[in-house]
C-alpha cells in the first residue's frame, strides 16, 4: 500500500485534476497530501468543493508534503500539451531525493529524462510511466468471449463524462452483490488505481483493439462481469479512433452510456453539438453491429454528472433524460450506481 502525496500545483480543481479526484476517491492507497499552492491550507473537500478528500491537507510544495511522509510522488494533472512544466522539475528532484517513487501519467515519460532518471537510479527509487506502451503488439482476432460472461463498456458524449468512475462504482457494486467482478482501466488515471490496463491512447491504432481483446478475454475467462473503462466519444472530432478501438476490443454484451446533464456541444469544440441523447446511445450500439449483428449490443442504462446542479434540478434532469430515452437514469456519486446494476442483472436475466 502506497502512501502518495498528489502534484496538482495551480489546478486542484473537480475537472482540471481529474486523476487526483480520482486516486482520492477509488484508490486502495492512502492520499496524504495535495500539493498546490494556491490552495495550500485548505483540506481537500474545501479545495474541490465536493464530497471528496475531507481531511487530506493541501500543501504549498513537496517540502511541506514530506512532513506527513509520502512514499510516492504522482502527478495528479495533465498539464496543456503533456510535457513536465519545468516550474515542477525541482519538486520531483526533491521528491526522488527523499526516496519517493513517482508515478507520473503525463504523455512525455519521466524516466526518458536524462537528469531525473539519473537521480532515481542513485536514489533507488522507481519512475512508472504509466502511459508508456507495451512493446508487443496483436491485431484484433474476433474471439468470442466465456459463455456466461458479461462484459460491459462505458461509453459517452465527450471525454470526461463520467465513465471511468461509473465502471468503478459499478465493478464494487457488482462485488458488493456477491458477483464474480473486476475493472480494466484504459487509461492512466484507472491504471494507477487498478494496477492493470493498458494506455489506450498511446497504442499503435492497429494494434489498439487486439490488445484490449486480449485483455477481455483474460479478464472474461476468470471472471462473470468485466467493467471496461470507456474512452473519448464516437462523437468526438479527435478521439474517436480511441473509442472505436475499445468498442470492437472490448465487444461488449451491454454498454452503460455517461453524459454531463445540460451539455449541448463537444467540450473545446462548441462548434461540434451533439445529435440527441438517443441517437449518440444508437450511434454505439451500432458500430457493435457491425461486427455482430446477431448479438446486438444495447446501451441500458445511463450515469449522469449533475455536481454543476442543485438537487431538485438534478432529480429533475433526471427525471428528464428517462422520459427521453426510455432508460434508468442516476448520478452514481450522488445518487448511487444501484439503478444501473439492477438493469444490467435484468436485462441478462
Amino acid at each position: 500500500m502506497r502512501r502518495i502525496a498528489i502534484l496538482a500545483e495551480g489546478a486542484f480543481r473537480w475537472h482540471a485534476a481529474k486523476t487526483a479526484v480520482g486516486v482520492i476517491r477509488y484508490s486502495p492507497d492512502t492520499t496524504v497530501a495535495i500539493i498546490d499552492s494556491t490552495h495550500a491550507g485548505m483540506d481537500a473537500a474545501q479545495a474541490l468543493q465536493g464530497p471528496v478528500g475531507e481531511g487530506i491537507p493541501v500543501v504549498k510544495d513537496i517540502n511541506e508534503a514530506l512532513a506527513y511522509q509520502p512514499d510516492t510522488l504522482l502527478i495528479g494533472i495533465a498539464p496543456r500539451g503533456g510535457a513536465l512544466p519545468e516550474a515542477w522539475r525541482w519538486q520531483l528532484q526533491t521528491a526522488i531525493e527523499n526516496k519517493l517513487n513517482i508515478v507520473s501519467g503525463l504523455h512525455s515519460f519521466i524516466s526518458d529524462d536524462e537528469q531525473l532518471r539519473a537521480a532515481a537510479s542513485d536514489h533507488g527509487v522507481t519512475i512508472w510511466d504509466v502511459r508508456r506502451p507495451p512493446e508487443k503488439t496483436r491485431v484484433a482476432e474476433f474471439i468470442p468471449h466465456r459463455e456466461g460472461s458479461h462484459t460491459i463498456l462505458l461509453v459517452g458524449s465527450d471525454c470526461g463524462s463520467g465513465k471511468m468512475s461509473t465502471a468503478l462504482d459499478l465493478n464494487a457494486e457488482a462485488q458488493k452483490r456477491g458477483l464474480s467482478s473486476a475493472f480494466i482501466a484504459t487509461g492512466q488515471t484507472g491504471m494507477m488505481i487498478a494496477n492493470n490496463g493498458l494506455p489506450v491512447d498511446r497504442l499503435i491504432s492497429d494494434f489498439a483493439a487486439g490488445l484490449v481483446e486480449e485483455q477481455v478475454l483474460d479478464f472474461s475467462n476468470k471472471y462473470d462481469w468485466v467493467f471496461v473503462e470507456g474512452q473519448g466519444a464516437l462523437n468526438h472530432p479527435g478521439y474517436s479512433p480511441v473509442t472505436l478501438s475499445l468498442l470492437h476490443g472490448s465487444m461488449p454484451d451491454a454498454m452503460i452510456f455517461c453524459h454531463k446533464a445540460g451539455q449541448t456541444a463537444i467540450d473545446g469544440y462548441e462548434q461540434c453539438l451533439f445529435p440527441s441523447l438517443n441517437r449518440l446511445i444508437e450511434i454505439n450500439e451500432e458500430a457493435i453491429s457491425w461486427l455482430r449483428p446477431e448479438r446486438h449490443s444495447k446501451v441500458v442504462g445511463i450515469s449522469l454528472i449533475t455536481n454543476h446542479l442543485n438537487e431538485q434540478e438534478a432529480r429533475e434532469a433526471i427525471t428528464q433524460i428517462e422520459n427521453e430515452t426510455g432508460l434508468p437514469v442516476t448520478d452514481p456519486l450522488r445518487f448511487g450506481v444501484a439503478p444501473l446494476m439492477d438493469a444490467l442483472q435484468q436485462h441478462f436475466a
